[in-house]
């Protein structure tokens, strides 16, 4: 039976999630829900998918400041250029499957200065969302990996104890949403979906693709994670390469 109740999970989790789920998780998540409502049944393993109260057992929230430093400096050279394109537009950037927030803070501590951007940041995790919005992290989340821009959060953070808290109001909006829907906003200059591509199944990807793509504005940019854009396709876009950073660039209508 248990075998029989972990392949409906794995099958729900790439039907809800987008997302590949092997046995062993899908029996943590089993083990969790016996635990909390005893009888188990096709309508409970939905819902839990449904309220997002699978995704903190099945989803990879690792995460940490100014991961993967060249797309820093590529978004700073974007920035100037669509500053340069149209005075005074309000920049528009979307953090997709931000885990616990670290990426769109990042975004934001170098983008600091600047007279009018707007940082959109969702995960289908409510508990790492409710983190992000603490902003309140672990040593890992700072740690050192090489990045030239590691050394810039701490200008924004706070240190208690053990525990490092944004100390700044940043212009971010921290929501909870599922990537396999439609984005609630759109016309995006920027649109930052790094590291979490790899975990998903072929439909999975189809379709977060296609939602990436609508939520672009036309001439608008996807960074993905350094290893992943040589595995999408996404529609209406096509593969740039500038400065050794690959990305996609949506085509003008």
């Amino acid at each position: 039976m248990n075998d029989i109740i972990c392949t409906e999970i794995c099958l729900a989790a790439d039907k809800y999630y987008g997302i590949k789920t092997d046995i062993e998780d899908a029996e943590k998540l089993l083990l969790y829900l016996r635990e909390k409502y005893g009888e188990i049944n096709p309508g409970l393993i939905e819902n839990a998918f449904i309220t997002g109260e699978a995704s903190p057992i099945l989803t990879v929230s690792e995460t940490y400041f100014f991961r993967e430093e060249i797309h820093f400096a590529f978004l700073q050279e974007q920035i100037s250029l669509i500053k340069k394109s149209a005075e005074n537009k309000s920049i528009r950037i979307l953090s997709a499957a931000v885990a616990s927030g670290c990426e769109a803070y990042s975004i934001a501590m170098l983008l600091e200065g600047e007279n009018s951007y707007y940082i959109d940041a969702f995960d289908v995790n409510p508990e790492s969302i409710d983190t992000a919005q603490k902003g309140i992290y672990g040593p890992r989340a700072l740690r050192e990996d090489g990045s030239s821009y590691h050394k810039t959060a701490f200008k924004y953070m706070e240190k208690n104890g053990n525990y490092y808290h944004v100390n700044r109001e940043f212009n971010i909006n921290f929501y909870i949403h599922n990537f396999m829907n439609e984005f609630p906003g759109n016309n995006y200059d920027i649109i930052f979906f790094r590291n979490a591509f790899i975990y998903l199944t072929v439909s999975g990807r189809e379709r977060i693709l296609h939602n990436l793509s609508s939520a672009l504005r036309p001439g608008g940019i996807l960074i993905m994670g350094l290893s992943e854009t040589a595995g999408a396709k996404p529609p209406q876009m096509e593969s740039m390469n500038l400065n050794d950073v690959f990305y996609f660039k949506k085509l003008y209508n």
